[in-house]
């Protein structure tokens, strides 16, 4: 297999609201792609489109889509290719009290996105990994999360980089998105239908998750 690089594009879902108000569950999604100018051309095109068609979508997102954008969105991730994706949950009542922060949380579910972008790198020969994660910390919490993440991935034979970027302007970011909500919706509500439009690449996983905080993968098996 050819030397390349993979990017990693890193969104959540559910909230880091631990009251009775908040979500049950929360949700990390790794979005792996080889060709992430294929992936944002396809859903691109689908944009400009809907906004000749009297749609005035400025970007995708999946909690807030008609499901006539959904569909339509559902349709172009079934023709992407060279992908797959890793997803995390936890349910948030689980978690000790000293990890009841968004910090914490995206510590934990980030750290091991980082051990999974390194076993995956490794894998395919990758050249180079490229990880882009959703800017929801604060910049003190970035740069503490950043420097654990850099000490995961430094065992890596070849070049890393960590971006914070707000995904929902990048294409690949929103496809992250779809595939977080998919998950999300099918623990946190039963709602499966999102989660059975996804081609399998999407929802195959490919390391077991088990740790005291009941943070684990999932599957759509694991949610009927």
């Amino acid at each position: 297999m050819s030397a390349t690089t993979l990017y990693f594009y890193v969104d959540e879902s559910g909230n880091f609201d631990f009251s009775a108000s908040g979500t049950k569950h929360f949700v990390m999604t790794a979005y792996v792609t080889t060709e992430p100018l294929f992936a944002a051309t396809r859903i691109a095109r689908l944009k400009y489109y809907l906004l000749s068609q009297g749609v005035g979508i400025s970007n995708f997102h999946a909690s807030e889509d008609s499901q006539r954008v959904r569909n339509q969105v559902f349709e172009q991730l079934a023709k992407l290719r060279n992908l797959t994706a890793h997803t995390l949950w936890l349910k948030k009542d689980t978690l000790r009290s000293e990890a009841k922060s968004a910090a914490a949380i995206y510590e934990l579910a980030g750290l091991e996105m980082a051990r999974i972008a390194g076993e995956e790198a490794n894998l395919r020969n990758a050249e180079s990994v490229v990880m882009v994660f959703d800017k929801t910390l604060i910049y003190r919490e970035e740069q503490a999360f950043l420097s654990k993440a850099k000490a995961v991935l430094s065992e890596l034979s070849h070049p890393f980089h960590i971006y914070f970027h707000n995904v929902s302007k990048d294409f690949n970011g929103q496809i992250a998105d779809y595939i977080a909500w998919s998950h999300y919706v099918a623990l946190e509500r039963s709602e499966f239908r999102p989660l059975a439009a996804l081609p399998p690449e999407l929802t195959k996983n490919l390391v077991s998750l088990e740790e005291a905080i009941t943070l684990k993968r999932v599957t759509p098996s694991a949610t009927k």
